[in-house]
């Protein structure tokens, strides 16, 4: 299920599943499991939601207290929603090859400095916009461990291989969620 989309299922089980997404960032919000019944688990985090909004408590979802959740919902699922992507190669995006400047290069020879900081194989380069030859270098290393042809260009197969390296051993791991 789109979290962005819930309405489909229901009002009810669209309020359990927005006062859900919620709780993952106002812990005066109980959990909810979301069954489509407006139950006694419903109704207390209705009137706990309503009371830290300074909304009148009564457990009626009224517009005012759908707005409410509404607003909370979607400032909670920006929170917690994972960030875009980046796609830096589309089809017609031109391989880089040694000598070259890019504007993709600044952001791969900062990569490659992240993990250097990991990798003792892995070279701090400098950030220079254009592919040198310790960037090169840096690629064919990446390139022979990913079983790709080792030819120093950044295309797209090296590109993503490059993204999981920096994935797995140099990006900044998410917050931990609490367990519920």
């Amino acid at each position: 299920m789109n979290p962005l989309l819930p309405f489909s299922q229901g009002p009810v089980r669209t309020l359990q599943t927005m006062l859900r997404t919620i709780a993952h960032v106002d812990h005066s919000i109980p959990f909810l499991r979301p069954t489509g019944e407006f139950d006694e688990a419903t109704l207390e985090a209705v009137m706990r939601f309503q009371k830290c909004r300074g909304l009148p408590v009564t457990g009626v979802v009224d517009r005012q207290t759908w707005d409410a959740v509404m607003n909370a919902f979607l400032r909670a699922w920006g929170t917690i929603s994972p960030p875009d992507t980046l796609s830096l190669f589309t089809p017609a995006t031109p391989d880089v090859h040694p000598g070259q400047a890019s504007p993709l290069l600044p952001l791969v020879q900062e990569i490659f400095q992240a993990l250097s900081r990991k990798l003792a194989d892995v070279t701090a380069a400098p950030s220079t916009g254009v592919l040198d030859e310790e960037t090169a270098a840096n690629l064919r290393w990446l390139q022979a461990r990913a079983a790709l042809p080792a030819t120093g260009v950044l295309d797209k197969n090296t590109w993503t291989m490059l993204v999981r390296l920096f994935d797995t051993f140099a990006a900044v791991p998410p917050p931990a969620r609490p367990d519920r």
